[in-house]
């Protein structure tokens, strides 16, 4: 970080050996060049995308001609209607919501077809993706294991994440966990047919997860609350083992979160939170940031500029902001990760070559974060060095020392 003029500037870092060797490239490649990144990300994620639209369809395809699928039938409906869904959102060009849904929905499937014919265990739970280090264990006794895409969870086995690592867990009604750094969490041992209409329950032994559920509600266990979660809604529920502290927070949707305290309903950005057995009032959020520049998979080269300005619309009754900028869209080990910010820009000096993926959420007098931003994305290009990352650390503790940026 420097000061300069009244303003801070965040570094992102690499070797810039041969950069004078790509200029003649970069000036004859022009516009083509500069717009090349973004289609190809695109690209990409859309053959991906078709990909589990079509696996997808065939396991629709398949089922329907399975003579036990009655018992299954609302987890085939809800499978079927994700498939739906994604395709609608392909077709619209959101692609990161079409990837979700699409994902959702071949999941669900193939795990019912994996039930009905035994070919393989079913599970209540699949790890989607992994970031870090994150490890699972088979019940209480069993071997931590490293956690990999598509490996099944069972009831009673456990997932812990380190510091620096995190997972997306889908449970088999559609419910889709992302379980944050230095968490713990237990696949709860209920019957999926049993009790409470056949809900899942995640129980959150330390740390934070966030969750999305599709039509059925999900619930999130904590030692002393419970929240349940209803359908179509997204919330994030976090529990301090040494405080013995919960939050529950409704981003979208209903949540209901029960303790020995009472019972508190939570709509759209409200938050409750626990002490012991007391539950507090419900309060508000602010909303979440309007991002507005710079555009979404956009793609600079360090020949051609210097700094990049990030940059948002204010929101009222936010008297701060947090922003985080990572190379991958779980925002973990953020290269970029303040939470005072009073302007609504922070702009970032090019010194080197990297993918990143941003985002920002509002902060207000009580100390109340909201929810985050639409993340968006930009390519650095010029260098084909290492981002250096222990320089970005650095930066950052120096912004702590210096009392954040102003």
């Amino acid at each position: 970080m420097a000061a300069g003029s009244g303003r801070f500037w965040y570094k992102i870092k690499v070797e810039t050996l041969r950069i004078w060797v790509f200029l003649g490239v970069v000036a004859a490649l022009g516009l083509v060049a500069f717009s090349g990144w973004g289609y190809v990300q695109r690209a990409l994620l859309s053959g991906e995308i078709e990909k589990a639209l079509e696996e997808g369809r065939e396991l629709v395809h398949t089922l329907r001609s399975e003579p036990d699928l009655l018992s299954f039938r609302t987890e085939f409906d809800t499978g079927r209607r994700s498939l739906e869904e994604a395709q609608t959102q392909l077709a619209e060009d959101d692609l990161d919501a079409a990837w979700t849904s699409a994902e959702r929905g071949r999941t669900l499937l193939r795990s019912i077809l994996n039930g009905l014919r035994n070919e393989g265990p079913s599970g209540e739970a699949q790890f989607i993706s992994v970031a870090g280090d994150v490890e699972f264990r088979r019940g209480e006794q069993g071997e931590w294991l490293p956690a990999r895409r598509r490996v099944t969870l069972f009831p009673g086995d456990y997932v812990k994440t380190a510091g620096g690592g995190s997972a997306e867990v889908m449970t088999v009604d559609g419910t889709l966990f992302t379980v944050r750094p230095s968490t713990v969490i237990l696949v709860d041992q209920r019957s999926s047919r049993g009790e409470r209409n056949g809900e899942r329950t995640i129980a959150l032994r330390s740390g934070w997860v966030n969750l999305s559920t599709s039509q059925a509600a999900s619930r999130v266990a904590t030692p002393r609350a419970e929240a349940r979660v209803a359908g179509r809604s997204a919330a994030s529920v976090s529990y301090d083992e040494a405080a013995r502290k919960a939050r529950f927070t409704a981003h979208r949707g209903e949540v209901s979160v029960t303790g020995p305290g009472g019972t508190r309903q939570l709509g759209e950005r409200q938050q409750v939170e626990q002490t012991g057995d007391r539950l507090s009032d419900t309060k508000t959020l602010p909303p979440a940031p309007i991002t507005l520049g710079p555009p979404d998979n956009l793609e600079v080269f360090l020949t051609e500029t210097e700094r990049l300005q990030l940059s948002w619309q204010p929101v009222r009754s936010a008297v701060s902001y947090a922003l985080q900028v990572s190379r991958n869209r779980l925002f973990v080990d953020n290269v970029i990760d303040v939470e005072a910010r009073t302007k609504t820009v922070a702009t970032l000096g090019l010194v080197g070559e990297g993918s990143f993926i941003w985002r920002v959420a509002a902060t207000d007098r009580q100390g109340a974060q909201g929810p985050w931003s639409l993340p968006r994305r930009f390519r650095v290009s010029g260098d084909r060095g290492a981002v250096d990352f222990s320089a970005l650390r650095r930066g950052a503790g120096q912004r702590d020392a210096a009392g954040g940026p102003e």
